[in-house]
């Protein structure tokens, strides 16, 4: 898993220098992606600020809807991204390898959790769905979210990236 990681953030490097250089954003495509980034972020906020990490499973909240909410918030967030960069071949790459790559770590995080929390989580895995939740209830979600524990889950690093990145392209769009 460590080496998986360690080869994951450099390409992740390289692969966003090669978005930055190909992107050509206009005002319409950023305002479009901007919408995807800040939906699939309240989604990761969202699921930052319920998720409890090695105390248990969590049940409540986003994670009573779908396994895996910071997944798909990520994927909303790339998306959006892809739309401001306005690269078509980016954007079929990202939507070739995002879901080929987080299957693969998806599976292996049932794996751990499952020899972890053994019939708990296994129940769970039976009672939620892992990606596309079949209904969702807003106000309860929002209720078991706290900032605090959002914070504590270091998802001001995902904002700060998102706003980092909007900078940029907007330094492209009109300097560059």
């Amino acid at each position: 898993m460590k080496l998986r990681k360690s080869y994951r953030i450099p390409f992740g490097f390289l692969i966003g220098f090669m978005y930055v250089w190909r992107a050509d954003p206009s005002l319409v495509y950023f305002l479009i992606g901007a919408a995807f980034m800040v939906f699939g972020e309240c989604l990761r906020f969202m699921s930052a600020g319920t998720l409890i990490k090695f105390e248990g499973v969590t049940r409540n909240g986003i994670y009573a809807y779908t396994r895996n909410p910071l997944y798909i918030g990520s994927f909303f967030i790339g998306t959006g991204a892809c739309i401001i960069g306005r690269d078509p071949i980016f954007t079929i790459l990202f939507l070739f390898l995002f879901p080929l790559v987080y299957s693969g770590v998806i599976r292996r995080e049932e794996n751990y959790l499952t020899k972890r929390y053994g019939e708990d989580y296994l129940r769970y895995l039976r009672e939620v769905p892992r990606i596309l939740p079949k209904h969702l209830k807003l106000r309860e979600i929002l209720r078991e979210t706290s900032p605090f524990l959002a914070v504590k889950n270091r998802e001001y690093l995902t904002v700060s990236g998102i706003v980092f990145l909007w900078i940029f392209m907007i330094v492209k769009m009109y300097f560059l």
